[in-house]
C-alpha cells in the first residue's frame, strides 16, 4: 500500500517544462480522442470502398436506361396498382391453373414494383395467359 501511495506522490509531483504539474486526465483524454478520430476515419474509408465497388458493377453491368427510370418515377405506381388488383389469384380461385399463373405474375410484379418496362412486360403475360382486360 505504501509503494502505490509513492508512486502517485512521484507521478504528481513530476512538473512539465514550464515548471507546471502535468495533467494526465488531459493527456490520457487527448488519446483517447486521437484513437477515435483513426477509428472513425477508417470505417469512413471502408464505405467509401464499397460504394465505389458498387459504382464499379453498375458501370460494368451496361447501359443505363435513363427512359425507362423516368417514366418508371411518374407511372409504374399506377401500373403495379392495377395489374395486382386485376392479376390477384383469388379472382381466379375456381381454376387451378391460372390460380398457379397468377401466383407467378403477383410474385414477380412485387419484384420489379419501381420497373415500368417489366410492369409493362408483365401486364403483356397477364393478358395472355390470364385472359383479363386491362
Amino acid at each position: 500500500m505504501n509503494d502505490t501511495l509513492q508512486l502517485v506522490a512521484d507521478v504528481t509531483a513530476q512538473t512539465q517544462p514550464d515548471g507546471g504539474p502535468i495533467n494526465w486526465w488531459m493527456l490520457i483524454s487527448i488519446v483517447e480522442f486521437a484513437v477515435i478520430i483513426i477509428l472513425l476515419l477508417g470505417r469512413a474509408t471502408k464505405h467509401e470502398d464499397k460504394r465505389s465497388h458498387i459504382k464499379q458493377q453498375v458501370k460494368s453491368e451496361g447501359d443505363i436506361d435513363f427512359g425507362n427510370i423516368v417514366n418508371s418515377a411518374f407511372g409504374a405506381e399506377a401500373l403495379y396498382k392495377e395489374l395486382i388488383r386485376k392479376c390477384h389469384p383469388d379472382r381466379f380461385a375456381p381454376d387451378a391453373d391460372k390460380v398457379a399463373v397468377a401466383n407467378d405474375i403477383t410474385e414477380r410484379l412485387g419484384k420489379h414494383k419501381n420497373d415500368i418496362k417489366k410492369l409493362n412486360e408483365l401486364k403483356v403475360e397477364a393478358i395472355n395467359k390470364l385472359n383479363i382486360n386491362l
